[in-house]
């Protein structure tokens, strides 16, 4: 082959190697195909490529062939192997004889290990990039000119693809983490927006603890708020638990699980800190609680604060897939957080206007406002709605008798039996004293009458420690047979309830003409 010959072939050998690597964007995948180019053009047994850490000041390992497992670093130094490095242009390791030029560097990083004769520099101008040790060939050939000549002009353009590919990494990086921040702020405005729209305090908390593990991956999670009058935080619901009817039973008020004090276990460390505490190895914490029986491997502890003020914790335990919660997961449970407390905090004072602190049922005035509302609703759609009033027998003889703690007792036992008894398309309220009402919509007087009929007779077994059992009388109104306002029904109602006591108590009563409507009229019933 004549020079020129030669010449155009080593050329258009370069020209292709360069094509092979221009197209490539992911950096792992271009030291590979660099390092497949080299070995195919010189037939090598042995070659590893290096990258620079400006930070750290060392070359690393990133690619080899033919070298096994091994993990090599370079730390930067004033020694002559730097020098040549630093010097940007291929060079030996050893001489024409063999023996060795950089012996000390060798032996301080145990680089024979390369099994490297050529080694060659990648940088742009005085920058380095990164460096390439290239073995023996397979026919033991030395490296010529030209040889050195093709790995110049190859490393040059692969110094450019390398740089190509950190910039397109970081470009892609920030697209990522502006594409999340952008998901997130819009997560985050659902929420807030959702919270607004959720008055019950119950739901809201649910709706705030699926939210918490939905944007941080937990298997499951508890949300606690504060008690002052106990002095403890009280997991108020449940997520994500296998035991469902368990989680059910504690959302639903039905059963308590343990209480802390401020301060006790990790979540009372968040309250009285105010500030998050991320465990990702629960074994290693002291702290915790419980760790052997309630399967947490990893947990996140989130204050939420409002007006300075800690309400409560949010805990979110066992991040998916085996994975550790991040600082990004606190950083947004912190937003939900603080959204969540604003909310939780409206629904408390919403809930302390609106609901008896006694049995925990409505008050008389918000329950006058539902009714209204629906007989506009029953009057619009042509339907129909049952009112009932229910009075406790003789109760007076047990606050007597017993005291007015034991009255207490039996008024929150009550209310507590009647949350659990009726629909959820039903409302329950202490009506005054030991009186309570019912508003049971598109049910007809027998059907009303069914439901009542139920919680008398459930009401006769249920068992009160210490005291003997409670009997309610019951009256039911009917819309529009009985009336057509709240005035109208609610005053038949209460006289059926009335006749109720009048036939011996313990019953249920049906409106009817033939009863009597005004309670004066009638002392012998207001014996109650």
């Amino acid at each position: 082959m004549v020079a020129s010959d030669f010449q155009t072939h080593e050329l258009t050998a370069i020209l292709n190697s360069c094509r092979r690597l221009s197209n490539i964007l992911d950096i792992e995948e271009l030291y590979s195909v660099f390092g497949d180019v080299v070995k195919e053009k010189f037939s090598i047994r042995e070659l590893a490529i290096f990258n620079y850490h400006k930070i750290d000041k060392k070359l690393s390992l990133v690619s080899s062939i033919g070298l096994g497992d091994i993990n090599f670093q370079i730390s930067k130094s004033k020694t002559r192997l730097w020098k040549s490095i630093l010097n940007g242009e291929p060079f030996g390791v050893s001489d024409d004889s063999g023996k060795p030029l950089f012996s000390e560097d060798f032996q301080k990083h145990n680089l024979a290990g390369l099994q490297s004769q050529l080694w060659l520099p990648l940088g742009m101008g005085d920058e380095l990039t990164g460096l390439v040790t290239i073995g023996n060939r397979k026919n033991d050939q030395p490296f010529d000119d030209a040889d050195r000549y093709f790995m110049e002009q190859l490393s040059a353009h692969a110094v450019v693809c390398i740089n190509t590919c950190r910039l397109y990494e970081k470009s892609r990086k920030e697209k990522e983490d502006l594409d999340k921040t952008l998901q997130n702020l819009s997560l985050l405005y659902s929420i807030g927006k959702a919270m607004n729209y959720i008055s019950d305090l119950k739901n809201l908390l649910q709706y705030i603890l699926s939210k918490a593990i939905e944007v941080t991956f937990a298997e499951k999670g508890s949300l606690m708020l504060y008690d002052m009058e106990t002095d403890q935080l009280n997991i108020r619901v449940l997520a994500g638990m296998e035991d469902t009817a368990f989680q059910e039973k504690v959302n639903n008020n039905e059963i308590s699980c343990r209480s802390f004090k401020p301060g006790e276990g990790l979540a009372g460390r968040v309250y009285v800190t105010a500030k998050p505490i991320v465990a990702n190895n629960i074994k290693d914490d002291e702290v915790f609680i419980d760790s052997e029986k309630s399967y947490v491997h990893s947990i996140a502890c989130i204050p939420m604060v409002v007006y300075s003020d800690v309400i409560g914790v949010i805990n979110l335990t066992n991040k998916r897939h085996g994975k550790d919660f991040t600082d990004e997961d606190v950083e947004m449970l912190k937003a939900v957080a603080d959204q969540a407390a604003v909310a939780i905090n409206k629904a408390q004072l919403w809930d302390m206007a609106v609901t008896d602190s006694l049995t925990g049922l409505f008050v008389r005035r918000y329950f006058m406002g539902k009714l209204q509302e629906e007989l506009h609703r029953a009057e619009r759609y042509d339907n129909i709605l049952s009112v009932v009033i229910a009075d406790l027998d003789r109760f007076k003889n047990i606050n007597d008798t017993y005291g007015h703690d034991a009255g207490d007792r039996v008024l929150k036992a009550v209310g507590k039996f009647l949350q659990q008894n009726i629909r959820d398309v039903d409302v329950v309220a202490r009506y005054g004293g030991e009186e309570f009402v019912l508003m049971i919509p598109e049910a007809a007087k027998d059907a009303a009458h069914n439901l009542s009929e139920r919680l008398r007779q459930k009401m006769s077994e249920m068992q009160i420690e210490d005291l003997p059992p409670i009997t309610i009388s019951l009256g039911i109104a009917t819309y529009p047979f009985d009336g057509t306002d709240i005035e109208d029904l609610i005053k038949k109602a209460d006289a059926a309830m009335y006749a109720a006591k009048r036939a011996g108590r313990n019953r249920v009563v049906k409106y009817s003409r033939d009863i009597q409507l005004v309670r004066e009229n009638n002392p012998q019933a207001n014996q109650k």
